[in-house]
Order: C-alpha cells, then sequence, then structure tokens
C-alpha cells in the first residue's frame, strides 16, 4: 500500500507550490529594478557634492514625499536607495499580498476545491493555518531574492553596505506584504465572497496608505504611529536602523493570523462571518438581455477603475506646474530619466508637457491593468459555469462574447476622454499652460495599448483559457518592466521592441505616433477576430 508522506501538511505544500511561482517574479522583478536603480544613482552622483545637491532639491518635496515618504539623509547612497524603495515596495508587496491571500483562501473556498482539501485529515483551522504557513514560503523567497539584490548593491563601488544592514533592509522590505497577507486572510473568512474579501482588504490598504500619506505630507507626523505602513517607515533601515518597529508589524501580523485561524472554525463552509442574507428584494433592473447583465455584472468594476483613472489624472494635472518639476529640473539623474522615458532633449524634459507625457503612460497602464482585469472576468465567467446559463437560451457564443468586448472598448474610450479632461481641469488649475485639444490627443494616444492588450488576452482567451490572466498581465509587466529599465539602461533595439508601451509616443511630451497607434489597434483586432473564432469552436472548459 502506497504511503503518503505528511498527510496533515498537504494544504501547505500545495499552496507553498501555487504561491511560489508568483513570489520569485514579484522578487526577481523588485531584486532587478532596484540593482538597476542603484547602478543609475551611482553613475549619475558619483561625488558627494552631487549628492548634496539632489539632496537640496528633492529632500523637501511635497508632492515626492507623498509616493516615496520623507527623506532622510538622501545625500548619502544608503538614505537615498532606502527613500526610494521602502514605501514604494511595501506598497507594491501589500497589493500583491492581499489578492493572493484572498485568492488562496476565499477563492478556493468559492470555486469547491477548499472543500476537497478538507476531505482529507485536517480540519478547517488546521488547513487555515497550513495556506498561511504555504503563504509564507511565498514571502521567504521574496525575501531571499531581494536580501541577495541588497547584497550585490553592497558591492558596488562607493556603496559598502554591510550584511546585517541588508538583510534588516529587505525585512523591512517584505514586511508589508507579511502585514496585508494577514489582512486579506483575516477578510476572507470575515467576507462570503472572493470579490468583498479583496475589496475590504483594499479599503484597509487605502485607509492605511492615506495616513502614512498625510503623515509625511503634513505636521500631523504621530499618523505614522497608528498606520502599519507607516510602522514600516518607522524602521528607518540603513540609516537610523528601528528594529523595535519590528515588534508591533509582528503582533500585527500573529494576531490577525491567529483570528483568521479561529474564525475559521467558527463558521460554516462556503460562508462568512458576516454571511450573504437569505432573502431580497428582487432586482430585475437589466437583466432582460446578455448585453444588460454584462453592464449589470461588470458597472461595479468598471466605474472602480474609471474613478481610479480619472483621479490620477485630475492629480499628475495639478502637479505639471508645481513643485515636483522644478525639483526634476535640479535634479540631473532624474532629467535624464525622463528625457529617456519621453524622448526629448533635456532641456524639454523638465517642462510641463514632458511630465505630463510621464503622466500618461502611468495612465496607460492604469488602462492595461482594467482591460486585463475585464477579460479575466470573462474567462471567471466561463468558468465557475455562469456563461453555460445564457449558452442553454436562444444565445450564441460569439453574441455574448462581443457584447463585453464593446463594453471594455467603450469603456476604453471613456477613459481616455475623462483622463483628458481631469488632467486638463488638474493643470489648468496651475496655469501650465497645455490646451484641452493637446491633452485629448493624449488620452487617445494612451488608449491604443489598452486596445492591444484586449486583443492579446481575447487571443489567450480563445487559444488558451486557462492561461489567459498570467499571459495577459504577464505581457503588461514585461512592457513596463522594459521601458523603465530603458530610462537607465542602453538595451538593445530588439528587447526594447518586445515592449508594447516602447511604440507609443509619451504624448504630450512629443507627438503621437499615429501610424505606430493604428499599427498598434489593427493588431489587436486581428487577435480579437482569431480569439473569438477559437472560443466560437472550442469547449467550455471549467478551471
Amino acid at each position: 500500500m502506497k504511503r503518503f508522506r505528511s498527510p496533515k501538511t498537504v494544504v501547505r505544500r500545495f499552496v507553498a507550490k501555487r504561491t511560489s511561482r508568483s513570489a520569485f517574479i514579484l522578487g526577481a522583478v523588485l531584486g532587478l529594478y532596484m540593482i538597476t536603480k542603484a547602478s543609475s544613482y551611482l553613475k549619475a552622483y558619483p561625488t558627494e557634492a552631487g549628492r548634496q545637491k539632489i539632496a537640496e532639491s528633492l529632500g523637501t518635496n511635497v508632492g515626492i514625499e507623498a509616493l516615496l515618504g520623507v527623506a532622510h539623509h538622501i545625500e548619502t547612497v544608503a538614505g537615498y536607495v532606502t527613500w526610494n524603495f521602502l514605501c514604494l515596495i511595501a506598497a507594491g508587496g501589500a497589493v500583491w499580498a492581499l489578492l493572493i491571500a484572498t485568492k488562496t483562501l476565499r477563492g478556493e473556498e468559492d470555486s469547491g476545491r477548499w472543500e476537497l482539501l478538507l476531505a482529507g485529515q485536517t480540519t478547517a483551522r488546521r488547513a487555515t493555518a497550513n495556506a498561511l504557513a504555504g503563504l509564507g514560503s511565498g514571502l521567504v523567497i521574496i525575501y531571499i531574492l531581494i536580501a541577495l539584490s541588497l547584497l550585490g548593491i553592497g558591492r558596488l563601488h562607493g556603496v559598502n553596505f554591510t550584511v546585517n544592514a541588508s538583510l534588516f533592509f529587505a525585512l523591512a522590505l517584505i514586511a508589508g506584504a507579511a502585514e496585508f497577507l494577514a489582512v486579506g486572510a483575516l477578510a476572507s473568512q470575515l467576507m462570503p465572497l472572493r470579490s468583498r474579501a479583496a475589496g475590504l482588504s483594499a479599503s484597509v490598504f487605502g485607509v492605511f496608505y492615506m495616513l502614512r500619506l498625510i503623515a509625511d505630507t503634513t505636521n500631523a507626523h504621530w499618523l505614522l504611529v497608528v498606520s502599519p505602513l507607516g510602522w514600516i517607515e518607522k524602521l528607518q533601515p540603513m540609516y537610523n536602523s528601528q528594529p523595535l518597529w519590528l515588534l508591533p508589524i509582528g503582533a500585527f501580523v500573529l494576531v490577525l493570523s491567529a483570528l483568521s485561524v479561529f474564525l475559521a472554525g467558527r463558521r460554516d463552509l462556503g460562508e462568512g462571518i458576516f454571511a450573504n442574507k437569505d432573502t431580497a428584494k428582487p432586482r430585475t433592473r437589466l437583466l432582460g438581455t446578455p448585453f444588460r447583465f454584462a453592464i449589470r455584472s461588470t458597472r461595479p468594476m468598471t466605474l472602480g477603475w474609471l474613478t481610479a483613472i480619472v483621479l490620477a489624472a485630475f492629480v499628475y494635472g495639478q502637479l505639471a506646474k508645481g513643485a515636483v518639476v522644478k525639483a526634476l529640473g535640479q535634479s540631473a539623474a532624474a532629467e535624464h530619466a525622463l528625457s529617456r522615458l519621453a524622448g526629448t532633449s533635456r532641456a524639454q524634459a523638465v517642462s510641463a508637457s514632458a511630465f505630463l507625457g510621464i503622466a500618461f503612460f502611468l495612465i496607460m497602464v492604469l488602462a492595461m491593468f482594467y482591460t486585463a482585469s475585464a477579460v479575466g472576468r470573462m474567462r471567471e465567467d466561463e468558468a465557475k459555469g455562469y456563461l453555460d446559463n445564457f449558452l442553454v437560451r436562444p444565445v450564441s457564443r460569439i453574441q455574448w462574447l462581443w457584447g463585453r468586448v464593446l463594453l471594455v472598448v467603450t469603456a476604453i474610450i471613456v477613459a481616455g476622454i475623462l483622463s483628458s479632461l481631469a488632467t486638463w481641469a488638474g493643470q489648468a488649475s496651475q496655469h501650465a499652460g497645455v490646451s484641452f485639444h493637446t491633452l485629448l490627443l493624449a488620452g487617445v494616444n494612451a488608449m491604443t495599448p489598452a486596445l492591444l492588450i484586449l486583443g492579446i488576452s481575447l487571443f489567450a482567451f480563445g487559444v488558451a483559457p486557462r492561461l489567459t490572466s498570467a499571459l495577459t498581465y504577464g505581457a503588461i509587466a514585461w512592457s513596463f518592466l522594459i521601458v523603465m529599465l530603458s530610462s537607465g539602461l542602453n538595451l538593445n533595439h530588439w528587447l526594447l521592441d518586445t515592449s508594447i508601451l516602447h511604440h507609443v509616443a509619451f504624448a504630450p511630451a512629443v507627438s503621437s505616433n499615429w501610424t505606430a497607434d493604428g499599427t498598434l489597434v489593427v493588431i489587436g483586432l486581428v487577435l480579437c477576430l482569431a480569439g473569438a473564432l477559437r472560443f466560437n469552436s472550442r469547449d467550455l472548459q471549467g478551471e
């Protein structure tokens, strides 16, 4: 008779295996980014005098502090690296953690796979504890990769980071991910659906991030003490390490994790502590046709993404002619990076138009992520069997698919118009002098990569449905990474051509390349048609 090893830990091993891939990719990307950023800084500022100059120009800038936190000792390599990495990577890791935690603990339960795991030699509480341990293995992978990157940076000429300082800094960088693995785990016990659990976790992240932002940009510095993201900033690795702040971070993670394990044994399978109501007043609005139902089911997600894009555009417009642009003009490294990204001369790189070119680049990325999530929702409807309810009626696959595609295209067009309007309103209040017509063209230009991503994701949906999200988000991440690295490194043009974003002009910094935009749209249309034809002929596939 075959003996299975450690049957009581099968959940931990299963989750660890599932988590390791995304953790390795995230850790490798962050490590590569840190090495590239540190190398560019050393190259741009090889002398003490140059580093002192950038400290004077950037160290008191409110706009940049809102993103990166308060600057301390950025005239040193250690201080500059800490300022550039700590808050940004901690926030990015937190978003990854809350998504993967809710997917593992609530998403698997929603799909019915958690029930299969609980049928083995385990209990709900033990399975939850094992799942948290498996997720923790992902943190270990990210920690090792980040630590190795910091040790590599420490070997660069003129840096001389100690081993202990590098290991402590790596621990601080993954602290945000550790905190929001625990937040996501607790939300998965409280909420009955993964979407609600992810929404609750994201709301908690928003509150903590806002407290950190207010503390760093106002005199209310005491707010850092009440925000778990503020505790990470309080660690002050590299230049003035405060390891005592690991105590509240560790307590936060342990308390929320223990509460998650406890609540897992107190609720029914498939339910949350805050359960759905057994009865509700019927709401039949927008249920007459598959297209209307698509509007109803995707409305919250679409409105949420549009709101995020509009708010980001307005904020960027507000910063177009303020302290941020002025400070960038006093930073040779930032000026060089802007000129490389926007494709302008270094003299033009610090203008309001150049800054808005970078702003629309970030809006491009947001629009691409919206498109990926929208097609991912289509795949989810097929995987969970929701699509079957339409196809048993006189509704063709093509009719269902093109209705959803029309909604996505409409949202992309609206995003381009609204982002242009919001940016114009923001920069007009600062008298930056960029016309609405120019910004409208920039908004249209910024949406073309999203249309190509729509084609790529629909092609993946038709040909390899189970890989839809992986291929789509992989294309976005690769495109973004290549463009960001190109601002500090001289990459081979063949490698640059693999990035979608490399083919789009950073309008309004430079004139839009409508030939390239048209090519991207045509390629996206061809991929859409190919994916739709394949979807119409293949079998439906579950998870």
